[in-house]
């Protein structure tokens, strides 16, 4: 799903233990992956990478994503699952990128600001609950889009993520994919 033409250094934001790297990484050999995290989950991603013989392929950094420096020179920049749209993240990571980098983001965006993506009903009715006096506003794709514009971000593209069962938690993926 995710094109990897031309992809050489790929940096996995919030990418937790490298569990979608570890994937693209097998799909090519060429490529190298940096994981940001937090050090425990760094920690753990290491061991995984050790035992999965890839090691030499992945690294991980512990840092802020808003805050701390982060490694620069990428072809591709992934949010997966991550669910930080603000347009501060959305600079930092053009800037990370190479002259014809992209970003490629998954996650599960709602379908206008006023409802949730269905998988995430139950969350959004509980966050209700617990929060009555506050509106909620879901995130949308075209929100997504106007806060990577104002980054410098073009070229957009969205793809519905095929799913291979119906179960509920594993619907509604969204790519958003932008060049810098």
């Amino acid at each position: 799903m995710v094109d990897l033409e031309g992809v050489k250094r790929l940096l996995d934001l919030g990418g937790g233990s490298g569990v979608v790297s570890f994937a693209l990484l097998r799909r090519r050999h060429e490529l190298t992956s940096v994981v940001v995290d937090v050090e425990t989950v760094c920690q753990v991603g290491r061991e995984i990478a050790l035992e999965n013989r890839l090691e030499k392929r992945i690294t991980y950094l512990a840092a802020d994503l808003l805050r701390d420096d982060l490694p620069t020179g990428f072809d591709m920049v992934m949010l997966c699952d991550v669910g930080s749209f603000s347009e501060i993240l959305f600079r930092r990571i053009h800037d990370v990128l190479n002259l014809k980098g992209r970003l490629v983001i998954v996650d599960k965006f709602a379908p206008s600001k006023t409802s949730a993506p269905p998988s995430r009903l139950a969350s959004a009715f509980l966050t209700s609950l617990e929060y009555p006096a506050q509106s909620i506003d879901f995130t949308t794709t075209e929100v997504v889009q106007a806060r990577l514009q104002q980054a410098g971000f073009r070229d957009f593209s969205i793809t519905s993520v095929p799913h291979k069962d119906n179960l509920p938690w594993n619907i509604d993926w969204i790519l958003l994919e932008a060049r810098k």
